[in-house]
Formats: C-alpha cells, sequence, structure tokens
C-alpha cells in the first residue's frame, strides 16, 4: 500500500564553471549560422543558440560533466535550476520534478527524459547515464508539441556524442574512499574517411555501500554500475546520413540504506509490533549509517537501447528525419519498506525474474517507437516549419510484485500497462525581419499537437492456498482465485496541446521573449479497483503555462557575461494524486483530486574573465499551491504548498583555468556551494513531513596535458564538509504508524587518470 509520490529532494543550483565558456557540441544544422562560442541547443527539435531559445533551458556538456565528477542523474539537480531528482525508497529510480510537477506513483512521470531524442523507459540509465555524451539539455516547463511524449513539467535529453572522422579515444582510471574504482574507455575509428565513422565505449563503476546493517554486516548505498556504447555513422554523400547506436546499461546493489526514524504509538504498526518504538531509538542511536532491516535488500536494473536516426537533406531547404528505436528496460527491487529489523512491510524475495514494486508499475517494458519528421524553411527562410507524425508501444513483460504486511503472507501480484500512443504535430517560426527592416529581430512560434493514448492494462494477483479475497477485490468477481486472478482494464485517452512564443532580439547581446504553452499528461488505472469501478481510472492531467524571460551575452572587454531570467505562471488542474477513499479496509487510489497554482523565477548569470578566473551563479523562487485539493479521510490540503518544492534554491560556483609556461599543461580549480530550503515530502500532515533545508560543498582540481604528455590529473572532494542530510522520506506516520528517512551521501573524495591519445 505505497502511496508515496514519486519526487525528489529538491536542489537549486546553477549552471557551473565551464557551462559559460565552453559550447555544448552538437552539429551545426545548415538552416541557421550560429556563432562558433556559442552553446548550442536542440530545445525546438533543431540546432540554435541557447541565448536565442524562447525557454529556459540549462545545457551541460561533456566537460562540465568530467571537470565536476558528475556521476549520475541525481547531480543534474545541483547544475539545474527548479529540477528535483531522487526516489522515496531507493537511489536508482530517477523520478524527475521540474517547477514543481513530478511523478504520483502509479501513473506516468511529468518529466520525460529521452536519450537521443527517444523516452527512457524507466527514466534513466541509473548511476552511467552521463557516460559519454555530447550534452545534456534540461527544459524547463511544458512540451506539448515537437516531443515524444506529452509532459507537463519539462523534458531533459541525454546526447550521446557523435562519431567524428578522427582516430582519438581515452581510457580513465578513479580511485576514491569506501573502496571505489571506476574504468572508462573510449575509441573513435573513421573506417572510411569522413563515410563511414564508428564510436565505441564502456564505463564499469564499483563502490562499496556507506550504510552499515548493524546485523549481519551488509553494507548498503554500493554501486555496481555498467554501460556500454557502440555507434555507426554512415555518410555516403548527398545529404544522406544515418546514424545507429546501441546503448546497454546496468546496475545491481544491496539497496538503500533506510533507517525507520518515526513510531505512531497509537498507530497500527506498533499494535502489531510493541517493539517497534524500541526499534526506532535504536535507529536514532545508531546515527545515520547504521540500520537494521529485516529480509534481503536488492536494487538492480537493465536497460538495452536501440536507435537509429536517418536523415535525408531535400534541397538546399527541406529536412526528412526519421527515429525509429527499441528499449528493453528490467527492473527488480527487494524493500525493507519501514527501515526497521521487524517484518512490518516488506516488498519480499521473487521469484528468479524481474519485477517488484516500480513508481509507475512497470518493472519490465519492451518500448518501440517510430518518429517521422519534415522541417526546413520558406521564403528565404522568412517562415522556419516542422512538421512529423510519432507513435510508440509500449508492450509490459510479466513480473511478479511480492509484498507481505505486518508479518503476514505474501500477496503476489503481476501488474502490466500496455500503451499505444499516436501524435502528430506542426510548429512553424516566422520572422518578421523578412518582411520589413523595421521588424527586423521579432519573431513568432505557433505550435500544435494532437495526441491519442490507447491503454490496455492488467492486473494479475496471487494469493495464498485456502486465503479469501477482501471485500471489493477484484478477485471476488471470478471464482477461481487461486493461482491467479486477471482482470484487465481499457480507455482512450486524448488532447491537443499549443505552443505559442514571440521573440525580440533588441540586439544582437539581448533577447526578450514570452511564450505560452500546454501540456497534458495521459490517465491511468488503479489496477486494484473493480474495472466497473468509478475510481478504476483516472484523467489526464492539464497545465497551461505562460513564461516571459531575457537573455543576454554581453563581451566587456576583459570578461563575457551570459545571463539568463525567466518568470513563469503555471495553471495545473485535473492533478493526479493518491487519496484514501475506503478505511475498512484501507483503499488507496489515485483520482484527479486538485487544482494548483505554481509561480516563480529562474535567475542565472556567468561571468568568464580572460585571466582564467569564472564566476556563476543562479536563484531561483517558487511559490507553488493548491488551490483545492479536499480529501475524504486525510484533510484539506488547499492552499497548502505542493510536495518537493522548496522556496529558495541557490548556487555560486568559482572556477579558475591557468596554463602553465613551456607547454606544462594547463590547471583548473573549481568550488561550489549549493542551497536548498525546505520542502514537504508529501500530502500528508504527518509530523516530521519536511525534508529539512541544507547546503553542500564540492571541490575539484585537474592538471591537464602533465608536463605536455596525453595525460590528464584531476582530484575531487563531494560534500567538503560531510553534511548529514536527509534526500528521502517515507511519511506513513497516520496511516501504517512509521516514518523513514534515507540520508544523502557522506564526503566522498577520489582522483583520476586520463589518458588520450589521436586527435
Amino acid at each position: 500500500m505505497m502511496n508515496n509520490s514519486s519526487g525528489a529532494c529538491v536542489s537549486l543550483s546553477v549552471l557551473a564553471f565551464g557551462l559559460f565558456s565552453q559550447p555544448a557540441t552538437a552539429q551545426v544544422a545548415a538552416t541557421e549560422q550560429i556563432a562558433s562560442d556559442a552553446i548550442v541547443v536542440t530545445a525546438r527539435r533543431r540546432e540554435e543558440s541557447i541565448d536565442r531559445v524562447p525557454v529556459s533551458v540549462t545545457a551541460i556538456n561533456a566537460e562540465q560533466i568530467s571537470k565536476q565528477n558528475l556521476s549520475g542523474v541525481e547531480d543534474l539537480q545541483y547544475l539545474t535550476p527548479s529540477l528535483t531528482v531522487t526516489s522515496n525508497t531507493d537511489r536508482t529510480s530517477n523520478n524527475y520534478t521540474l517547477r514543481g510537477q513530478g511523478t504520483t506513483y502509479g501513473t506516468d512521470t511529468s518529466v520525460v527524459a529521452y536519450f537521443a531524442e527517444v523516452p527512457i523507459p524507466g527514466g534513466g540509465n541509473g548511476p552511467s547515464s552521463l557516460f559519454d555524451l555530447s550534452n545534456v539539455q534540461v527544459l524547463n516547463g511544458p512540451q506539448g508539441t515537437l516531443f515524444g511524449r506529452n509532459s507537463v513539467g519539462g523534458a531533459i535529453l541525454f546526447t550521446p556524442a557523435r562519431p567524428v572522422n578522427n582516430v582519438e579515444g581515452y581510457g580513465k582510471i578513479t580511485y576514491g574512499n569506501y573502496d571505489e574504482f571506476s574504468q572508462e574507455a573510449v575509441v573513435n575509428l573513421p573506417i572510411v574517411d569522413d563515410k563511414v565513422l564508428l564510436r565505441a565505449g564502456f564505463t564499469h563503476r564499483k563502490r562499496d555501500g556507506f550504510t552499515r546493517d548493524v546485523v549481519n554486516g551488509t553494507r548498503y548505498d554500493n554501486i555496481d554500475a555498467s554501460a556500454a556504447r557502440v555507434s555507426l555513422l554512415i555518410k555516403p554523400g548527398g545529404g544522406f546520413e544515418n546514424l545507429t547506436t546501441l546503448n546497454y546499461s546496468s546496475f545491481e546493489s544491496e539497496g538503500a540504506g533506510i533507517k525507520l526514524s518515526l513510531v505512531n504509538p497509537a498507530g497500527v504498526a506498533g499494535f502489531v509490533f510493541p517493539t517497534l518504538a524500541q526499534a526506532a531509538a535504536d535507529q536514532v542511536a545508531w546515527g545515520p549509517r547504521r540500520t537494521a532491516l529485516s529480509g534481503d535488500s536488492l536494487e538492480k536494473q537493465r536497460l538495452i537501447q536501440l536507435v537509429n536516426t536517418t536523415t535525408v537533406d531535400i534541397g538546399d531547404t527541406t529536412r526528412l528525419k526519421n527515429i525509429v528505436s527499441y528499449s528493453a528496460w528490467r527492473s527488480n527491487r527487494r524493500l525493507d519498506v519501514d527501515g526497521s529489523v521487524l517484518p512490518v512491510v516488506e516488498y519480499v524475495k521473487s521469484p528468479s525474474k524481474w519485477g517488484n514494486v516500480q513508481n509507475n508499475n512497470q518493472p519490465a517494458i519492451d518500448q518501440f517507437t517510430e518518429e517521422l519528421q519534415l522541417s526546413g524553411t520558406l521564403a528565404d527562410k522568412m517562415l522556419d516549419w516542422t512538421v512529423g507524425v510519432y507513435y510508440q508501444h509500449n508492450d509490459p513483460k510479466h513480473t511478479v510484485s511480492r509484498q507481505r504486511t505486518f508479518g503476514g503472507s505474501p500477496n503476489w501480484e503481476d501488474r502490466g500497462d500496455k500503451l499505444t500512443s499516436k501524435a502528430v504535430y506542426a510548429q512553424a517560426t516566422l520572422d518578421f525581419g523578412t518582411l520589413t527592416p523595421s521588424l527586423e529581430g521579432l519573431k513568432l512560434t505557433g505550435g500544435y499537437r494532437r495526441t491519442s493514448d490507447k491503454r490496455r492494462d492488467y492486473s494479475d494477483n496471487f494469493y495464498p492456498v485456502g486465503a479469501t479475497p477482501a471485500p471489493g477485490d477484484p478477485c471476488a468477481l471470478i471464482a477461481n482465485t487461486y493461482p491467479n486472478c486477471l482482470v484487465r482494464y481499457a480507455r482512450n485517452f486524448k488532447a491537443g496541446t499549443y505552443t505559442a512564443a514571440l521573440e525580440y532580439q533588441a540586439t544582437n547581446e539581448l533577447m526578450f521573449y514570452a511564450t505560452a504553452r500546454s501540456g497534458f499528461k495521459s490517465g491511468g488505472f488503479n489496477l486494484a479497483v473493480n474495472p466497473a469501478s468509478i475510481v478504476a481510472s483516472f484523467e489526464p492531467e492539464k497545465v497551461k503555462d505562460i513564461e516571459v524571460g531575457a537573455k543576454g551575452n554581453f563581451d566587456l572587454g576583459a570578461a563575457k557575461l551570459r545571463v539568463s531570467v525567466a518568470g513563469f505562471r503555471d495553471i495545473y488542474s485535473d492533478i493526479q494524486r493518491p487519496v484514501v477513499l475506503s478505511v475498512t479496509p484501507v483503499a488507496v487510489d489515485v483520482i484527479n483530486a486538485a487544482k494548483a497554482t505554481i509561480k516563480g523565477i529562474e535567475a542565472q548569470a556567468g561571468l568568464n574573465f580572460a585571466s582564467g578566473l569564472s564566476f556563476s551563479g543562479s536563484l531561483s523562487y517558487l511559490d507553488a499551491k493548491y488551490n483545492r485539493f479536499v480529501t475524504p479521510f486525510e484533510g484539506d490540503f488547499s492552499g497548502t504548498r505542493l510536495p518537493y518544492t522548496p522556496k529558495i534554491k541557490a548556487s555560486f560556483i568559482a572556477g579558475y583555468e591557468h596554463d602553465l609556461d613551456m607547454n606544462r599543461g594547463s590547471l583548473t580549480a573549481t568550488a561550489s556551494y549549493t542551497y536548498q530550503s525546505r520542502y514537504k515530502n508529501l500530502d500528508v500532515f504527518d509530523p516530521d513531513v519536511n525534508v529539512p533545508s541544507y547546503g553542500l560543498t564540492n571541490v575539484s582540481l585537474g592538471w591537464n596535458k602533465v608536463m605536455g604528455s596525453p595525460i590528464d590529473l584531476s582530484a575531487f572532494i563531494t560534500n567538503v564538509t560531510n553534511k548529514t542530510y536527509i534526500i528521502a522520506k517515507g511519511n506513513w506516520f497516520y496511516s501504517l504508524g512509521f516514518t523513514t528517512n534515507l540520508y544523502g551521501e557522506p564526503r566522498m573524495y577520489g582522483a583520476s587518470l586520463t589518458y588520450h591519445f589521436g586527435s
């Protein structure tokens, strides 16, 4: 009975040192001239300078990932305003929240992650997500027209490095505390000069856990992650390109070091287990890095993706693009939900197959996508246009979830969401400056998308011999309750979404814009409810967004300044939230329970001096409150803040780079501090429901091309002050009768050696 919203501890941040001085690597489109020092993004499915895109975008390139020792997707939140990456009971779910819009347990995600322009099942590659990338782009706000899956919160684009026409590559090893040892290698080969290009690489990271079980000695929060990638680019000429990428990643851990922190003396868990309060007192006395769990714990996942992208230039002004992909996502989690040595609530060991709890009820998926897109310009670039069709089919693979509550017999369940999504879209930008010189710099963009989602879900429940289904259970409708009870659900969800933007390039350095967008998140099913019930399904979420902003890139002589400011207001309706609809027995189901208004300001700035000194910073303010949210049994949340929405996030980063004399290489140094205010973990009135505020300090040092050699040396320390901070909670004080905490990483330090070869 997990009713946690997927979400995370939000951390505010900024574009890091190097973002404002290094362009995100990308292939420059023929339809637009982009300055050589520009940061190139694809927020509108074409390559543009980040300074001239009329939406809030953060771009993080490969150099930043390396310099700042970013090791997983959770690190992106420290470089991106309004982004949260976390989960409730493990460290690998990759649940994203942008501008207060995230994922509710049992629903689609509000923020869609993409690899090579294809949605990623499960949300990401875990600790290997940042391996050999060209860049990562975070797009804030609804993405309702051009991207594959419609989203209300935003999109995250993971762009793999492309093969290039050079023999080059690198090998890298890293050692750190907690016996961390990682290896990484990439090679790039032109098989046929500028015609057939190959890029291949692998990475493996292993690290001991930092939370120890005082009973059996298990070290939770460990890492054993691997990834491999092969990309083949074929360019026979004539404007034809074909890029095939095979991506593989896997992860396995002993699980998260969850800790029982608080027990309700009048709760059901304490009544069934009278020693639970003492177990909580013991957990507190042991400190944040010691715990004791009942049963075994496991986090395991695997992702395989095959993406083929073909582009054909049709004349000088039109391009045809086709993206076809196959993805296989598998996940298995064994969880001790209560974080104690007592068997209160557990997802216990299942048969030898993938399964157990996953936030979207989908631990195993085979996904197929096909997108055909045509884009180009008309009338001497007066109109820049894109039209396309998108198809996605998700086929659930049979898995087993095995939950045991209050020491009883396990309840087995197999659930699946079979999705077929179809969409057509069109978007165009009109340049008024081509019509008359008096309107130079003024552009208008309009776009529309029609999406149709066909969902065919199922739930198959298993009961021990002799067990009787609870009243209202779907299995009560079927005579044979053992060994299975298969119940099917079916509905279609359709919506139209739009984008409209007005931008004005006032000078070559300064741009103003105003954007209006809408988005929707598909509806779904409560898979433990009678299909004939009025709450068997829930409707889509919807959002209407208005954003105004300004972007500037100024040459100050001895320094360069890049600034962006955005203010936004979102009207968020039909919000999908889990609520208690029955107390005898307790039933928690997702309904369209709420409306909310989300307002905020995001500001980012970077100042680079010719001397090699640089500063960057960010400050964001988020006001996210429910207009109306009244529940039958849990209370009235109207006027309260949405979960995972800290009011203040801030960060400051300083960097320095210095070239040594006599061709002895260059030295780099980076120091960062990030802060977030407290935020509510869930929509409950439980005590201890807020995740406390915290700040983190990280530093890194590097010596590139040591003494003129192809060797780079670097060292890093994260969480320099060894701050103890909470990144997630499990709040069931008034429902199950307890609260749990999950803590962030302690101080981590290490050193890397990288050997480069080739160009």
